[in-house]
């Protein structure tokens, strides 16, 4: 196989996108067609498993954490907004993730809809306990959170996601997870409010990344516990 035949047989960036976020909504797909906010819950809740996977202070398939217990991380602050808390979103570092989402998007949504950063990260951390099993408490009107679990979500998606979209290193599947959660965004704007919306992805994304993931083991322990 010559350089430019390998090249080409390489799915670029921008095909991968697309294929992760029809995979989304295929997920999310039913007789009433799919539900924005659910949309939105599966990609944030991927997001949030490869800032795990970039951090690596554990395993997403495997570890010693309670699964949807809170794992507070000094780590994923700084790839989520930067080493230093700031106010205002355009003071975050060009790297963080939480940047890289709203330059991909300011052009589409104006600045009155962006969550203030403090009350994502208060909120969580306030919060923790509050909601049910495999759940974060999101800022939102209760007609407009998830009908999905977060932790289930993380789970049921992770195996598509490494083996479809993950194929070269994890550093290019974030970058690829970023835009097809940008383009969902934009997808769907008129669908949802913009403030219900970034709020939602935002505290998901904050939350599910400080949330140990479901695990393999796990689910056979839960599965063994129900067939009793």
């Amino acid at each position: 196989m010559g350089i430019f035949d390998f090249l080409n047989s390489k799915p670029s960036v921008e095909k991968l996108t697309k294929k992760l976020v029809n995979f989304v909504y295929d997920s999310v797909q039913t007789e009433k067609g799919v539900r924005v906010e659910d949309a939105l819950c599966v990609m944030s809740t991927i997001l949030a498993e490869r800032c795990i996977k970039i951090a690596g202070e554990f395993s997403i398939y495997k570890h010693n954490f309670e699964p949807g217990s809170a794992i507070f991380s000094e780590k994923i602050n700084g790839i989520l907004v930067g080493s230093v808390a700031v106010e205002n979103w355009n003071e975050l570092p060009e790297d963080a993730i939480f940047s890289k989402i709203k330059r991909k998007i300011d052009s589409h949504f104006s600045k009155k809809p962006f969550p203030a950063l403090t009350k994502i990260f208060e909120g969580f951390a306030k919060n923790i306990g509050e909601s049910e099993w495999g759940n974060i408490s999101l800022n939102v009107p209760n007609e407009n959170k998830p009908s999905i679990l977060p932790l289930q979500a993380g789970y049921e998606t992770r195996k598509y996601v490494d083996d479809t979209i993950n194929l070269e290193s994890d550093e290019k599947t974030l970058r690829i997870v970023i835009n097809a959660i940008c383009r969902v965004l934009i997808d769907t704007k008129m669908a949802l409010d913009s403030s219900i919306a970034l709020t939602l992805v935002f505290e998901i994304i904050n939350g599910m990344s400080k949330t140990a993931t479901m695990t393999d083991e796990k689910m056979k322990e839960l599965q063994a516990e129900i067939e009793k």
